[in-house]
C-alpha cells in the first residue's frame, strides 16, 4: 500500500505532469494488483484534487477492494481459457470426427473386455452393419472361428499390459455371413489419471486383395504355370510330409514316376504349342483318375510324378497305374490332327523300398526305366538288384541335379541312343515328302521288326 498525503511536498510526485498540471493531483493512495507471484497488472488508486490522510481502517477497505478486483480478474482469465480450451477441443472433435467419418479404414474403440464403444462408419463398406449395430457388442463375435482363440490371447496381454501396439490378420465376418481378411493395428489406450490400461484403438483395414496376392505368388511358386499342377518344389515338400508321416504312424504310400511315351515326336512334328496342349490333357486325365488325397506334379518336360497316399498294397498301386495308363489311351485333338501318347510308370512302394526322399525317388526312376526298356505303355515295380546290369538315364532326383549323360535324347528317348529318335524323325519327314503314309509306332512296342499296329498320321502333320 502506498499513500502520499500531498504530492507536493513528496519528491516522487512533485515534478510529475499530473500534479504541476492537470488533473493536479495533490492526494494519493494506491494498492498492487498482483495477478500471481511474478506478475503485476498495476494498482488500483485514489486520487484527490486537495491533501488528505487515509485512516489505517480506510486502507484496509482498499487492500480488500484491490483483492476482489485481483479475484475478478483471475475468474475472467480462467473463463476466457476456458473458452479457449473449449473451442480448441470442439476443433479437435470436429477434425477427429471428419478424418474419422471419411476413412476408408475402420477405426474402433473398445474397453479392455472387447466391448466397442465406438465404431465409425467405414464399417459399412466393410462389413455391411451401421456404426451403431455394433455398439456395445464385442470384436470376437465377428472374428472366424480358426483366429478366435489367437485373438483371445492377443486381447489379454492388451490387457494385461504386456504389449501396447501390435499387427494381426484376422478374418472377419460379413453380414451376409461371408468373410473377408482384414489387417488390424491394435494400440493400447491408457487412463489419463491413474496410467493404467483402460482399453483400446484398432485400425482395421481391408487386407483381401493382398492376402489373395500373396496367394497367387505363392501358389505360383509351388505350381507348374502350363498344366497347374504341382512343381518340383511342392511335389518334394508332400513328399517329406508323407515320409515325416510314415515314420511318425507307420502307415504306407507309394511313389509313381510316369514319364510319357513318344511325346518329344509328337512335339517335334506337331510344334511345342500342340505339344504344350497336349501336356495339360495329360495333366487333366491324371488327376481324373487320382483321390482327391493323391498328390500329382510336374516336374518338368513330360515328366510326372504321383503319391498315392494309403497305399499298403502293390495291388493298388498297380491298379491306379492302369488307370492311369487307360486314361492316356483316347487319341488328343491337336488342331485337328487326332494324336496320341502312351505313358510308363515305375513304382516305388514306402516304407518297403525305403523311406528317404532321393533314394525312393531313384527306386521309382529306375523302376520306371524297365518299364521303358521293357514295351513302354506299361508299369514296373522296383526290385532291388534287378536293374544292377542296366545303365541308368541319371534323370534329376526332386532336388534337381543331374541331367542325362551322352547319348540320351532326354525323356522320349529313354533307353534309345539320340541317334535313333533322330533316325525315326527322319524317316517320318521323307515319307511324308514322297507322299507316302507315315506311321507313327502306338503303345507296348518299340518300332520295326513287322509290327503291324501303326498310327497314320496325315502329311501336312509331319511339314
Amino acid at each position: 500500500m502506498l499513500v502520499v498525503e500531498d504530492t507536493t511536498q513528496d519528491e516522487r510526485f512533485a515534478t510529475s505532469p499530473l500534479v504541476t498540471g492537470e488533473p493536479h493531483v495533490r492526494f494519493y493512495a494506491g494498492a498492487p494488483l498482483v495477478l500471481r507471484p511474478g506478475i503485476h497488472l498495476g494498482s488500483l488508486c485514489i486520487i484527490d484534487r486537495v491533501p488528505r490522510a487515509l485512516l489505517p481502517e480506510q486502507q484496509e477497505q482498499l487492500r480488500d477492494l484491490a483483492q476482489v478486483v485481483v479475484g475478478q480478474l483471475r475468474l475472467s482469465q480462467a473463463d476466457r481459457t476456458s473458452r479457449e480450451r473449449a473451442d480448441r477441443l470442439r476443433e479437435s472433435e470436429a477434425n477427429y470426427r471428419l478424418l474419422t467419418e471419411n476413412s476408408t479404414d475402420v477405426i474402433v474403440r473398445a474397453d479392455l473386455d472387447g466391448r466397442l464403444r465406438y465404431v465409425s462408419p467405414a464399417i459399412g463398406r466393410l462389413l455391411g452393419y451401421g456404426s451403431h449395430d455394433l455398439l456395445g457388442t464385442h470384436l470376437d463375435a465377428l472374428v472366424h472361428p480358426d483366429e478366435a482363440s489367437g485373438y483371445a490371447r492377443l486381447l489379454a496381454q492388451i490387457e494385461t499390459g504386456q504389449i501396447s501396439e501390435v499387427v494381426a490378420q484376422q478374418r472377419y465376418r460379413r453380414r451376409d455371413g461371408s468373410f473377408v481378411w482384414v489387417e488390424v493395428s491394435f494400440s493400447r489406450t491408457q487412463d489419463a489419471a491413474t496410467g493404467g490400461p483402460n482399453g483400446y484403438v484398432a485400425v482395421i483395414r481391408d487386407f483381401s486383395k493382398r492376402k489373395a496376392l500373396e496367394n497367387e505368388m505363392a501358389r505360383a511358386a509351388r505350381h507348374d504355370p502350363l498344366t497347374g499342377l504341382p512343381n518340383r518344389l511342392h511335389f518334394r515338400e508332400q513328399l517329406d510330409q508323407e515320409i515325416a508321416r510314415a515314420k511318425r504312424t507307420g502307415t504306407a504310400f507309394a511313389l509313381h514316376c510316369l514319364d510319357l511315351d513318344r511325346f518329344k515326336l509328337v512335339n517335334d512334328t506337331l510344334g511345342h504349342q500342340a505339344g504344350d496342349q497336349l501336356l495339360k490333357v495329360v495333366a487333366q486325365r491324371i488327376r481324373s483318375v487320382l483321390r482327391t488325397e493323391d498328390t500329382v506334379a510336374r516336374l518338368g518336360g513330360d515328366e510326372f510324378v504321383i503319391i498315392q497316399t494309403g497305399c499298403t498294397r502293390a495291388e493298388d498301386a498297380g491298379r491306379l497305374a492302369e488307370r492311369v495308363i487307360a486314361a492316356m489311351l483316347p487319341p488328343v485333338d491337336l488342331g485337328g490332327y487326332p494324336a496320341g501318347v502312351g505313358v510308363s510308370i515305375g513304382i516305388a512302394l514306402a516304407p518297403r523300398d525305403g523311406l528317404e526322399a532321393d533314394g525312393l525317388y531313384a527306386h521309382a526312376d529306375q523302376a520306371l526305366y524297365r518299364a521303358k526298356a521293357e514295351g513302354r505303355c506299361t508299369f514296373r515295380f522296383w526290385t532291388e538288384g534287378v536293374l544292377t546290369a542296366i545303365p541308368h538315364p541319371h534323370r534329376a532326383a526332386p532336388g534337381g541335379g543331374l541331367r542325362p549323360p551322352t547319348g540320351y535324347a532326354g525323356s522320349a528317348a529313354r533307353g534309345r541312343p539320340a541317334a535313333g529318335h533322330a533316325g525315326e524323325q527322319q524317316r517320318l519327314r521323307e515319307a511324308a515328302r514322297s507322299g507316302r503314309a507315315a506311321a507313327l509306332p502306338e503303345c507296348g512296342r518299340p518300332p520295326g521288326h513287322g509290327d503291324r499296329r501303326y498310327r497314320l498320321l496325315p502329311r501336312s502333320v509331319l511339314g
